[in-house]
């Protein structure tokens, strides 16, 4: 691997099986590959153009990164699961710059923005084949993807947006278009450096303003509304960008786009039905999610169900640190019906989140529950005076959903801000949020007995290295301190 582009060009190759990997009625994980197809005759036509849309789908479902790994680093570096020995490194913060992980993570990472990339170059194209209006649609699922790569990225090798006051600090390199031969991947213009945070972070923004004016509110198919990306998801993931930027005016207007999106979003009755695979397409709950099923999922040592359940792999399981959180309460159907045990004498916790044999879960990305927690914080920290009691509601659907006990209510701001942080912890712990919440709000990283000591929110190895060889090949590409 030399640089980025570099690395991405091996699969231009086998980009046209990539691309075509649908029928243009055939779902996200329904894969019918199209045979003796010329790859110039790609974007011919609109059937052929909407299933290579459908192919940037399936390439989000890369095993090193959103098949669910890059969720599982995410919380293998925080404080709600076990250190597993499994993943090496990433969970102890002692890692080398040419870990395999990383680099694989990474590779992933930048593979699927490079096939966005690669579909908007040809798109731009062939875009009388199916008019402006039908290609904006297209752009957009394109830059949705793009910005939700970035979005892990970011936050995996670079520093928290928070970390400089500007975040000036280094970010990960802007790959914004396509290479198409050696000649290109191999110039001197494409040895990229790495862009600000700051940079990334408006990168990402105009990205998901473009796909939020550009998107279907709805695909008026259930299934393609949580596989495809929609205005809804658009939004709710610059509400999440805003918290990380500590944007909270703008945190909350996302969040309230997608609380009063036409789609009509509805907390689920019972939390479990948002994880049951058999009810995925048919939630209220869920936004966004990367499709597989039991044919295409990211395998035995991927899938994020496999390491998640005990019925699997069953490398990760539930710390103690979790299940001792504050308000957590006995009654609290988030203990009672997703905390699974495994054991006699000694009892050995895991989560119900992807408690099943088949392990095709889908891997969830954006729901309504964290929207709420976003809202609640947002309006918290908008109120420095006083516990806002609007936020202070919000915060109340999602315990009462659960059953969870009563709250003291909290009579200052920074009291609000805490419980709502903790009930983040408590409602969207598996889900790959862990270690940037810790890291957004300049909390260290708690210790994890009896080995793990505790991790300061900035500390230089808190942050996946880049890459060693890709350092090695590009001069510009500066490895993150420490390492």
């Amino acid at each position: 691997m030399t640089t980025i582009k570099h690395t991405i060009l091996r699969y231009i190759s086998c980009l046209a099986a990539s691309l075509l990997l649908m029928t243009a009625c055939s779902k996200v994980d329904e894969q019918e590959p199209f045979v003796n197809i010329d790859p110039a005759q790609i974007f011919n036509s609109p059937q052929r153009i909407e299933s290579a849309a459908i192919g940037m789908y399936n390439a989000l479902q890369n095993a090193e990164f959103l098949g669910g790994r890059v969720l599982i680093y995410v919380d293998q570096r925080g404080n709600d699961v076990n250190v597993s020995t499994f993943f090496g490194n990433v969970p102890t913060f002692n890692m080398i710059s040419n870990n395999a992980i990383a680099q694989n993570a990474w590779t992933g990472g930048y593979r699927t923005i490079f096939e966005t990339n690669y579909f908007m170059k040809k798109l731009k194209e062939n875009e009388s084949v199916i008019g402006a209006d039908a290609a904006n649609v297209y752009y957009g699922e394109a830059k949705f993807i793009r910005a939700l790569c970035y979005y892990y990225l970011v936050n995996l090798y670079a520093q928290t947006y928070v970390f400089t006051a500007d975040a000036s600090h280094p970010g990960v390199p802007l790959v914004l278009d396509a290479v198409t031969n050696g000649a290109e991947a191999l110039s001197a213009a494409n040895k990229i450096p790495r862009a600000t945070v700051k940079q990334v972070y408006d990168q990402m923004l105009a990205d998901l303003t473009d796909a939020s004016a550009a998107l279907p509110v709805t695909w008026n198919d259930d299934y393609f509304n949580h596989a495809r990306a929609t205005k809804a998801a658009a939004d709710a993931l610059m509400a999440r960008i805003y918290l990380v930027m500590g944007q909270w005016a703008n945190a909350n207007a996302k969040a309230d786009a997608v609380i009063g999106s036409a789609r009509g979003f509805a907390l689920t009755a019972d939390l479990r039905d948002y994880f049951n695979k058999d009810n995925y397409a048919t939630n209220k709950e869920g936004i966004f999610s990367v499709a597989t099923n039991s044919s295409d999922n990211p395998n035995t040592n991927n899938a994020i169900g496999q390491h998640y359940s005990p019925l699997g792999r069953g490398d990760i399981s539930v710390s103690a640190a979790y299940r001792n959180l504050a308000n957590f309460s006995a009654t609290d159907e988030r203990r009672t019906q997703l905390l699974r045990t495994t054991g006699t004498t000694t009892l050995t916790y895991w989560t119900g989140k992807y408690y099943t044999t088949t392990f095709d879960s889908w891997v969830p990305v954006l729901r309504l529950g964290e929207i709420k927690l976003i809202k609640a914080e947002a309006l918290a920290r908008l109120s420095p005076a006083v516990a806002d009691p609007a936020a202070l509601a919000t915060l109340l659907e999602i315990r009462t959903r659960s059953n969870a006990g009563a709250l003291v209510p909290p009579a200052t701001q920074a009291a609000l801000v805490d419980l709502i942080l903790t009930e983040r912890r408590i409602e969207l712990a598996f889900e790959g949020h862990g270690m940037i919440d810790f890291l957004r709000t300049k909390r260290n990283i708690p210790a994890r007995p009896p080995t793990q000591a505790e991790i300061a929110w900035n500390a230089q190895l808190v942050i996946f290295p880049i890459p060693f060889v890709d350092t090695q090949q590009n001069p510009q590409l500066i490895q993150n301190p420490g390492y």
